[in-house]
């Protein structure tokens, strides 16, 4: 997410409703739990965080965005994937611009589609060097990750997986609706185009899902019901702190689907340090980001998935 009018309606938020007071904060996490933790290894996530971090700024048309295109379309083939690339031009307020959504893909008994999804672009800035660890890096190293155990099990699951890595998230000088999302927008219309949109039954976003202090909001625009099942499987986990009440606006990659009626659910911390103070700046670096929160949120999405799967084939009896 990267509106500040919701920035600020976020910080309101948290000065009326912190969850962050950790020295009189119960951790769920070390009591009995409904569920274990899954195959996710948030050791092997955090890896490819340090890679892509280490490739320094990644913003759309970089150098160090191509090659970080060919590393995760080097992994996604490599987990024996069916992997392929949508490459579009997009009009941004500094010019035509080349961007490339990448689409990994395991077939499933169903030819209808769930997307997993994370955007792998940094932002652009000029006055200094951004890395995007947590925002753009987090959610990337999370979803590849998410590929790897998805794409090893033997059972073929219901529904096909598309693992969906969006280019153009960030906006080149100021969010809005046209300057922002370019690669989720693209998609949505290209499946539009194709007759394909009514194939997608759901989409799980996930942005900003590295902070070692996790805390993800409730998304307001999202679908409810994928995002009960979600909140009870982390409370089922044991995860319920990192899991808050709190609700917000969030404008990100799953709004072009809502819009068409995808049922989709943004899974972001947006209080990234305090205040959100590390959010697109300088300090969004490697050491901020845990692979305890990587496993977290690895763990709730794998979980969560079957449920998921079942709540869509009920409705397709009703």
């Amino acid at each position: 997410m990267k509106s500040p009018q919701l920035l600020v309606a976020m910080i309101v938020s948290l000065a009326a409703c912190s969850t962050k007071s950790s020295s009189t904060m119960v951790d769920r996490e070390q009591s009995a739990t409904a569920l274990a933790p899954t195959e996710f290894s948030g050791e092997r996530a955090f890896e490819h965080v340090r890679q892509l971090v280490a490739l320094g700024p990644r913003p759309v048309g970089s150098e160090a965005h191509a090659r970080m295109r060919a590393y995760l379309l080097a992994e996604l083939k490599g987990y024996g994937l069916s992997v392929r690339t949508e490459e579009f031009r997009a009009q941004t307020p500094l010019g035509e611009k080349p961007m490339v959504n990448i689409i990994a893909e395991r077939a499933g008994a169903s030819e209808d589609v769930i997307i997993l999804a994370s955007h792998y672009d940094t932002k652009l800035f000029t006055d200094f060097s951004f890395v995007g660890a947590n925002d753009g890096g987090s959610s990337t190293g999370a979803l590849l990750e998410l590929a790897r155990v998805l794409a090893a099990r033997q059972e073929t699951p219901p529904y096909m997986l598309r693992f969906v890595f969006f280019d153009g998230e960030e906006a080149f000088v100021s969010w809005s609706q046209t300057d922002s999302k370019y690669g989720s927008r693209y998609m949505v219309e290209q499946l539009e185009r194709r007759g394909e949109l009514s194939r997608i039954r759901a989409l799980i976003l996930l942005d900003m899902i590295g902070d070692k202090d996790l805390d993800i909001v409730r998304d307001a625009y999202s679908t409810r019901w994928l995002q009960d099942i979600l909140w009870e499987t982390a409370r089922q986990l044991g995860y319920e702190r990192h899991f808050t009440s709190r609700e917000t606006f969030v404008d990100d990659d799953h709004v072009p689907f809502l819009q068409k009626g995808v049922p989709a659910v943004d899974l972001i911390d947006f209080n990234y340090g305090l205040w959100n103070r590390y959010w697109h700046t300088a300090e969004d670096t490697l050491d901020k980001v845990s692979p305890r929160s990587l496993k977290i949120v690895g763990d709730v999405v794998l979980r969560a998935l079957p449920r998921i799967e079942a709540a869509l084939a009920a409705a397709e009896r009703r």
